[in-house]
């Protein structure tokens, strides 16, 4: 379990330090990167190395759709955010009117 936990997390954590990277010489690439649902395809993969069944593999499919929906509300409020005030408070902002809605969401969902 443990050991499961850490190669996930070298994985994840390579993820985001090679799209943080790019991203810093080359924004539209970082963008590109983040645009394909890398994360979850590589969440797909392992899930399937795991064992799980086609029923779990079929809500996380639905549910990432709505969730990602709901999340590119996120990034256009923090760049007009951030136009306007400082990084911390356009983040923070956009972080929690997107948790707020998403949390709704969850309770239509169930």
């Amino acid at each position: 379990m443990l050991l499961d936990i850490v190669i996930k997390s070298l994985v994840g954590g390579l993820v985001i330090g090679i799209v943080s990277t790019i991203a810093q010489k080359n924004p539209t690439v970082g963008a590109f990167i983040m645009g394909i649902p890398l994360v979850s395809f590589i969440t797909l993969i392992i899930m399937y190395y795991t064992g799980v069944d086609y029923n779990t593999f079929k809500t996380f499919s639905l549910q990432t759709v709505y969730f990602v929906a709901i999340s590119l509300i996120f990034f256009p409020m923090f760049a007009y955010g951030y136009y306007y005030t400082n990084f911390w408070i356009a983040l923070s902002t956009s972080a929690i009117i997107t948790a707020i809605i998403m949390y709704y969401s969850v309770k239509l969902i169930d």
